[in-house]
This record gives C-alpha cells, sequence and structure tokens, in this order.
C-alpha cells in the first residue's frame, strides 16, 4: 500500500473515502478482485481472527468471491455474523485498493453507519483483527440482548415530511434513524410500527422499501447493546488515524481517542445526518467523493446532496484492478459524477 499523505493544508481540494455500511454486502463482489494481494489478505485476515474470536460460521471469502454465494436477506437469515463480517471485508479491501490507486491521494475517510468501523480500520484508528473482534462482539449483544422483531425502512419522503407523518399518524416506536438525502429519510422501529408506517407512506402517494438490516439501527430500542459495546470500546487501543475520520453523526472529524471510540459505537443509537456532514466536509475543501463499496450506494447520495462535485463508485460490480484505475482516470479527468446505483439504506 502506498503511504498516506497527511491532510493538505487549507485551500487544497480534498479527496474523500466513503465507506458504505450493510447494504454494501453482495454476493461474488470481489471475484474479479480475488487474486489482487491487498485484497485477497484481507479475506484471508478476517476468515482467520474470526475463527481465532470463536467463529465457525461461513467464512467471508467464498461469499465475496463466489456470485452463487446467499443473497443478502438469506444470508441475514441463517447467519447474520458473516453478514457483518463480509459487509466490512468487503469495504476494507475495496478501500485498500483505492488508497493504493486514487491520484490525487485520499485525504479523509467518512464512514456510513455500520461503515463506521470500516472506516476507523482504513484509517488505522483500529486494526483489521480489532474490528473483526468488534463484530463478534457485537454480534453476541445483539443475540443475548433478545430484542423484539424491528427493522428499517427507506423512504422518499424529506425528513421534515417524514417527521410530520410520524408525528399525525405514529406509532409512538418509529423513529427518524438517517437523513441520507434531501428525498431520502430511513426510519427504524418494531417490524409491526415499521409495517403500519409503510401503508400509511405508500396512501400518501410516496415510496417505502424495508431495508436489509438484523434490527433497528439508530434507534433508543438498542440503547442497552449501546452501553455494553461502549465499555468493551473503553479497553481497545486506539492509534492516531493516518486520515481525517467523519462519521454521518458529527460535522466535525474524530480526533481524540474518546472520540474515535464513540465513532465505532454511534451506529447503535445515534441518528445519522448524511447530508449535513456532507455539507461540512465540502466547506472544510472536500470536492471528490469515492464509494469504497461494491456498489454506488453513497455516490449516489453524495451526488444528490452536493451538485458540482465529484462523485464516483470505482469499485462498482464488475471491477478489477483496470476497470477501476480507469473510472478513478475518468472521474478526475473531466469532474463530472460517476457511479450510479442503488440509493443507500442505513446500517
Amino acid at each position: 500500500m502506498r503511504p498516506r499523505a497527511p491532510a493538505p493544508a487549507d485551500g487544497t481540494p480534498r479527496t474523500v473515502l466513503m465507506c458504505p455500511g450493510q447494504g454494501a454486502y453482495l454476493p461474488g463482489a470481489l471475484r474479479h478482485l480475488r487474486d489482487v494481494p491487498a485484497v485477497a489478505g484481507v479475506l484471508r485476515g478476517v476468515d482467520a481472527h474470526s475463527a481465532a474470536a470463536g467463529g465457525t460460521g461461513t467464512p467471508v471469502g467464498p461469499l465475496l468471491t463466489d456470485v452463487g454465494a446467499p443473497d443478502p436477506d438469506r444470508l441475514l437469515r441463517t447467519d447474520p455474523l458473516a453478514f457483518d463480517l463480509a459487509t466490512y471485508a468487503a469495504v476494507v479491501a475495496c478501500a485498500t485498493v483505492l488508497l493504493d490507486l486514487a491520484i490525487p491521494p485520499v485525504d479523509a475517510v467518512l464512514g456510513h453507519s455500520v461503515g463506521d468501523l470500516a472506516a476507523l480500520t482504513v484509517a488505522g484508528a483500529v486494526t483489521l483483527e480489532q474490528g473483526v473482534r468488534l463484530l463478534h462482539v457485537r454480534d453476541r449483544l445483539l443475540r443475548d440482548a433478545r430484542l423484539p422483531a424491528a427493522g428499517l425502512l427507506a423512504t422518499d419522503m424529506p425528513a421534515d415530511l417524514a417527521a410530520d407523518v410520524l408525528r399525525v399518524h405514529g406509532p409512538p416506536q418509529v423513529r427518524i434513524a438517517a437523513r441520507n438525502a434531501p428525498a431520502q429519510t430511513v426510519l427504524a422501529g418494531p417490524a409491526d410500527q415499521l409495517a403500519a408506517v409503510r401503508r400509511t407512506t405508500r396512501a400518501l402517494g410516496h415510496r417505502a422499501t424495508p431495508l436489509t438490516s438484523r434490527t433497528a439501527f439508530h434507534h433508543p430500542l438498542l440503547h442497552e447493546v449501546h452501553r455494553a459495546f461502549r465499555r468493551v470500546l473503553r479497553a481497545q487501543p486506539v492509534a492516531p488515524p493516518t486520515l481525517a475520520v467523519y462519521t454521518t453523526t458529527a460535522v466535525r472529524p474524530a480526533r481524540t481517542a474518546a472520540e474515535l471510540r464513540a465513532a465505532a459505537a454511534a451506529h447503535l443509537t445515534e441518528p445519522m445526518a448524511f447530508h449535513r456532514t456532507l455539507h461540512a466536509m465540502r466547506s472544510a475543501g472536500c470536492t471528490t467523493y469515492l464509494d469504497s463499496g461494491p456498489r454506488a450506494l453513497l455516490s449516489t447520495l453524495a451526488r444528490t446532496a452536493l451538485p458540482g462535485c465529484t462523485t464516483a463508485a470505482p469499485s462498482r460490480t464488475p471491477a478489477d484492478v483496470d476497470r477501476i484505475r480507469h473510472r478513478l482516470t475518468t472521474a478526475h479527468g473531466d469532474g463530472r459524477p460517476h457511479g450510479r446505483g442503488p440509493a443507500a439504506g442505513s446500517g
């Protein structure tokens, strides 16, 4: 991996690497990159560290290199920990390739929901082994909590309208989990209440799509899980990051060890304001936003929120090293957005 340069002086355009959350899992997403040493190293490392942590489930290597692997819904039902590990591995592996190829080099990393842990790994604040072990701990905490069935619902409503719908129609435990874009608001809550909100939303003429998620991330329902996870994080060593680390729950980069640890747990209970973070980053000189997932999840949202900025999803499948390099060159060469794909969700 090429040494990472420090952030440029104020006034110099900055490049951001965006790390998506669980919407990034795609069967066989890394099949064209499986022989890249850095990618193979991430896949081997995740599986080895998972086995050392007591994991006996599905290895992530085959999930990310075989197009016949289980789809997201099936994998989440049958092996939620493997789903989490595969998502994490895919984003870290893609980010590793982009860090090597991006010209100009990347200056900052932005995590989206569960992607915060991948962002911390990419920035060197936590190791790959720590990331895997933390996902094992979080999986145990979620299972032990015996939470009611709950999830996430993506709507095309602006946040103000979504808030009005919830205030007028309820139900009482549904909350806004993410303000992703002017026309995408994600709701979280118990499954039965989300179903009622979905019916109301569609009756009002808006789209409402359930997201693949094991629970209602970014919701007070996970308060006790959040507290327990924070206690675990307090014992974790955190290194000074080599890239500025942003999250969707704050407008300034996380700098101290306490802030970096808090970022790893924020997705459990803290609501996201992706567009607000993007605008703060643009004010800080960030002009190019690269999606490190195998889909164009975050680049689509960033393009909507930041007209005029350069966005790209170089790792979107199918992608080998030559295609990624070409997409990066194209994105920087003409200044136009690249990387169209489905809108991102939460978690």
